[in-house]
């Protein structure tokens, strides 16, 4: 009986926990390693940095890095341009995270993100993304590390619905 009110206890810490103490996504838990795009969108993209980010849930920078290694990985474009107007351009705003603050099992975080694509500095495709993700205890039993899974796992899906509407679109 004690070890049984000892295990709910030690969870409903580690979901309290989780709810006081996000840790933030890491890049490589937003990167999409697991998608091709149908099509390539172009040869060079600028990706201006992350808007909107907070460094509790989805930091700016990590972002930005994760949507370039993703655009690169999916071949959806095949270099990073250095300079904003040359080529391809990317703005993105992170609108919204919503984490979920307590649960003992499951934890679903839903990302909302606005893309706009520019060809040659003129806007010719912008997109609002609502995408979530879920980490169980298989993924991790520390609600905290299960809430940075879960958001890591709402971006890489955001920023992979992203790279197959772009194959979708007439740009140009």
């Amino acid at each position: 009986m004690k070890k049984s009110i000892c295990l709910i206890l030690a969870l409903y810490i580690s979901g309290c926990i989780a709810s006081i103490v996000p840790a933030p996504a890491r890049k490589e838990g937003m990167v999409v390693t697991n998608y091709l795009a149908p099509k390539q969108t172009g040869e060079k993209i600028f990706v201006k940095e992350a808007m909107g980010g907070s460094t509790l849930q989805i930091p700016n920078d990590n972002f930005t890095e994760a949507v370039k290694e993703s655009l690169l990985r999916s071949k959806a474009f095949s270099a990073l341009s250095t300079n904003w107007g040359d080529d391809w351009g990317l703005e993105i705003e992170i609108r919204n995270v919503d984490q979920a603050m307590f649960e003992f099992f499951d934890l679903t975080v839903t990302t909302e993100t606005k893309y706009t694509l520019s060809l040659k500095d003129k806007k010719v495709y912008t997109t609002y993304i609502r995408e979530s993700g879920t980490a169980t205890t298989g993924d991790s039993f520390s609600g905290v590390a299960r809430l940075r899974i879960a958001t890591e796992k709402s971006a890489q899906a955001n920023v992979k619905k992203f790279i197959a509407e772009l194959s979708n679109q007439k740009l140009y």
